[in-house]
């Protein structure tokens, strides 16, 4: 067993979140991955952005393999995969470069891509930068045996809330720049409005209204979902299953913008969000 730091470009930042979901990780030339070896996912210009556990060595990929939802998977000469099994994307701090390489022993720059580290020690510094996933059941257990009669819950609610809405600067920026307003229902009910990443999110610095959208609760969890998104027009498209819903009278209608034309959302990230979504590829080629 060993490990690995593998370099993603920054014009990609989408393949670590979608080969969570994918379960696999495909690359250009062969990687000596083998089963259970450590991969730290390292974008340049950001840093570390998540940890898997390989579940297979790596193997050519042929037409039976189901294809990567990037959207470079038809030009990006791809051929070879291994599986993975996401551990974390939480780093617990972001080293520099540098620092990590002298700590791992790494010897080329991060233009290498791909780099294996043999030395147990640089394996541990590794895995010791990422904090293990939260047990839900566990935390849920642990937050009823906390609970005492007379306990002010509705503080614990508040600061919940907060969290969930994403309180803070990003919040407050788009508040302002939406006119407090949800950008696909038109709610304008504060309570509910929360501050959604399209990108997701690799640290503050997508903190940036460019890259967000004030959206009603629900809204955005299914646009997590990816069962909303926006097309190239930027009109509201709704996925198949809640079409005849509800949500289906938003289905073509414009996304609401901010005034200022250099607080619209990027482009480039509704993009991939809208490649991210299996259904909005197939409508759009039928």
């Amino acid at each position: 067993m060993t490990a690995w730091a593998l370099v993603i470009s920054k014009d990609f930042p989408d393949h670590w979140d979608l080969a969570q979901k994918d379960g696999f990780w495909d690359t250009r030339p062969r990687t000596k991955i083998e089963p259970a070896d450590d991969i730290s996912f390292w974008m340049a210009g950001t840093g570390l952005i998540g940890c898997a556990r390989a579940t297979s060595a790596t193997f050519e990929l042929t037409s039976s393999h189901p294809p990567a939802h990037w959207h470079d998977v038809a030009t990006g000469g791809y051929r070879w995969r291994f599986t993975l099994e996401s551990q974390s994307s939480a780093p617990v701090r972001q080293p520099r470069w540098k620092e990590m390489a002298a700590a791992t022993g790494i010897t080329v720059p991060a233009s290498n891509g791909r780099i294996e580290v043999k030395d147990p020690k640089g394996r541990a510094y590794l895995r010791g930068l990422f904090e293990k996933e939260p047990d839900f059941d566990q935390a849920f257990s642990d937050g009823l045996a906390a609970y005492a009669p007379g306990d002010d819950l509705r503080k614990r609610a508040q600061r919940d809330i907060a969290v969930r809405q994403g309180q803070g600067q990003f919040r407050n920026s788009l508040i302002d720049s939406y006119d407090s307003t949800c950008a696909v229902t038109g709610s304008t009910v504060l309570a509910v409005l929360e501050a959604a990443h399209i990108d997701r999110y690799y640290g503050v610095h997508t903190n940036h209204v460019t890259n967000g959208l004030l959206l009603r609760a629900d809204i955005h969890t299914l646009f997590d979902l990816q069962r909303i998104t926006i097309d190239q027009d930027v009109r509201i498209r709704v996925g198949p299953d809640l079409i005849h819903t509800e949500y289906g009278s938003h289905e073509g209608k414009p996304l609401r913008l901010p005034e200022n034309p250099s607080h619209h959302p990027d482009r480039d990230a509704l993009r991939r969000h809208w490649e991210s979504c299996d259904w909005a590829n197939i409508s759009q080629s039928s």
